[in-house]
């Protein structure tokens, strides 16, 4: 017996492959492209926002910097002004600590020659806070106790005696002090005894 094949032979079926046809290839090549443009412009306009937002934060410091500029230049204004009071103050201060009251000097010296017996002044210079006066004792010691009284006040220091000299049984005398009073005057010492003759 005799077979005869009607359908033919069968082939074989081979893997299918999906390829496209031609003309859409131009068409997927412009969808690739649209989308790097689309995620090109995304990443443009997301960097303009960071731009914009750092422009933003600039211009704030930039603000806060100039109203800090201006803290600083009044601050620098204060701080020459408190300089320039603080050397007015010195200048005051050094002033009034240096400064001679001639009425308190007197009257300092004045007690002193008081408490002293037998000197008497006769002439008497001031130059600023040194005062050279002369006078006239009966004794040597008569002049010491004036030198012990002028130390007792607290207001006289730098006393020297420069010249003691006997004229006609009294004592001719120069003396040379600066008046300086204490910064908390205490109450004087007592004073020395009289010298007499």
């Amino acid at each position: 017996m005799i077979k005869v094949n009607l359908g033919g032979h069968k082939k074989a079926k081979s893997a299918t492959k999906f390829t496209l046809p031609q003309n859409y290839t131009p068409v997927v090549l412009l969808a690739i492209a649209a989308g790097f443009v689309g995620y090109g412009y995304w990443w443009y306009s997301s960097l303009n926002v960071q731009i914009a937002d750092l422009d933003n934060k600039i211009n704030q410091a930039q603000a806060q910097k100039a109203a800090l500029d201006n803290v600083i230049k009044q601050d620098q204004i204060y701080e020459g002004r408190k300089k320039a009071l603080e050397n007015r103050v010195k200048v005051i201060e050094g002033l009034q600590k240096g400064q001679v009251s001639p009425v308190v000097a007197l009257d300092q010296l004045s007690e002193a020659v008081q408490r002293t017996q037998y000197v008497w002044l006769s002439n008497l210079d001031q130059n600023n806070a040194v005062l050279t006066m002369s006078g006239v004792g009966t004794s040597l010691n008569a002049i010491a106790d004036f030198y012990t009284n002028l130390t007792a006040t607290g207001y006289f220091k730098n006393i020297d005696v420069s010249n003691a000299q006997d004229s006609a049984g009294n004592f001719v005398f120069s003396l040379k002090c600066e008046f300086s009073p204490p910064r908390n005057p205490a109450p004087a010492g007592q004073p020395a005894a009289a010298g007499g003759n």
